[in-house]
């Protein structure tokens, strides 16, 4: 299997290469041919020393090529990697908007994706899911709750209800009335999962969850009032699937994003070893959302379905955190500019025909954001 990897210096591609180096001592056969960077060159220069692959790709950068591998630079040199590499699979990390053509490539170049970029999906929705489709390329995702769900609908036929678990995030018991004073710090400091800087603060703001809602409608093909969202603090029940004579399956397991990101490598087979978590230790509970707490997570299923708004609600999501961590809004302004770019957008008369019309709302949502505090 040759395999590439987008996003390869953050989190999820750093843990990428655990899982890799984990299955070099199962013998899985596999090759990494090509990885990708924002702009952390330092950390991507270790890897490929590591590593060697073939191809890798970062923006900006003055190498060609070290220790054998050649390196792409410039604003496509991802889109490039992918199509010179020739991957079987790809690993897609990569964050933010940009991401979605990263989707889009390795659609076209691989058989399978590991799909751990929500954008892809909340943006591109069912036109994403019927180009892959076209494609015959298999979409498999990362997300643990997303890959929970895969994982329990196999062999079943459709569930009649599904529900996705939160951890609750970092300000869960913060009293609302004082989530006005919280820090980038309080924020960040998340009590189970250690994942990147954006995902961690829509952890808190269940952004990140409303945007795993708008997956899971796509992803599954079912019908908005037969998605829900409950409260899990220990994050070791995933998600849930419930069908018509009352039985529902859980997905229980420890937080670690190595697990799904496995899964999607070696599917069908499950080669990656991991603890086993010790049920004695505390119980399962469950907890209702609060939507006082965590209005942005309501705002997602008031949207869900309507593609222009889920692109208005991730890109004016995207501006919003990168404010918050400059420091330049208050943690609540979060929701707010969330829900202003909503309102703005709701009654515009923008046409979606191709995938070159997600980026552009994505730019003019992203202007528009950042026009209100800049």
């Amino acid at each position: 299997m040759r395999i590439a990897i987008t996003g390869v210096t953050g989190s999820i591609g750093t843990q990428t290469l655990e899982v890799l180096e984990f299955l070099k001592t199962k013998n899985f056969d596999f090759e990494l041919v090509g990885i990708s960077a924002g702009s952390n060159v330092k950390k991507m220069i270790e890897i490929i020393k590591k590593w060697n692959p073939e191809y890798a790709a970062i923006e900006n950068a003055e190498l060609e090529e070290f220790n054998g591998t050649k390196i792409l630079t410039g604003k496509d040199s991802t889109l490039e990697m992918l199509e010179k590499s020739k991957p079987d699979f790809v690993l897609v990390a990569t964050g933010g908007a940009i991401g979605i053509k990263h989707t889009l490539k390795a659609i076209e170049v691989s058989k399978r994706i590991g799909l751990a970029n929500k954008e892809s999906i909340v943006c591109g929705g069912n036109m994403l899911l019927e180009y892959a489709k076209q494609n015959n390329t298999e979409i498999i995702p990362v997300d643990s709750e997303h890959s929970a769900l895969f994982q329990l609908k196999l062999g079943d036929f459709k569930p009649s209800k599904i529900i996705i678990t939160a951890s609750g995030g970092a300000l869960r018991d913060w009293p609302v009335e004082k989530l006005n004073e919280v820090t980038v710090n309080d924020v960040l400091n998340h009590p189970v999962w250690s994942m990147g800087k954006r995902i961690t603060v829509d952890s808190a703001t269940m952004v990140n969850k409303g945007l795993e809602v708008i997956e899971a409608y796509h992803l599954f093909n079912l019908e908005k009032e037969n998605i829900d969202v409950l409260i899990n603090r220990n994050s070791h029940i995933h998600a849930i699937v419930g069908y018509p004579d009352g039985v529902m399956k859980f997905h229980y397991g420890v937080p670690s994003m190595t697990i799904p990101i496995a899964y999607s490598i070696t599917y069908p087979q499950r080669i990656y070893e991991y603890n086993y978590p010790d049920l004695t230790l505390e119980p399962i509970k469950f907890e209702k959302v609060d939507y006082n707490r965590y209005p942005a997570l309501k705002l997602a299923f008031d949207i869900l379905g309507n593609q222009k708004l889920q692109i208005v609600y991730n890109a004016a999501d995207e501006i919003a955190v990168q404010l918050f961590l400059e420091r330049k809004i208050k943690y609540t302004e979060i929701y707010k500019l969330i829900y202003q770019a909503i309102d703005k957008f709701i009654n515009e008369n923008a046409k979606i025909g191709d995938f070159n019309d997600l980026i552009s709302i994505d730019k003019e949502v992203k202007n528009f954001v950042k026009g209100r505090v800049l």
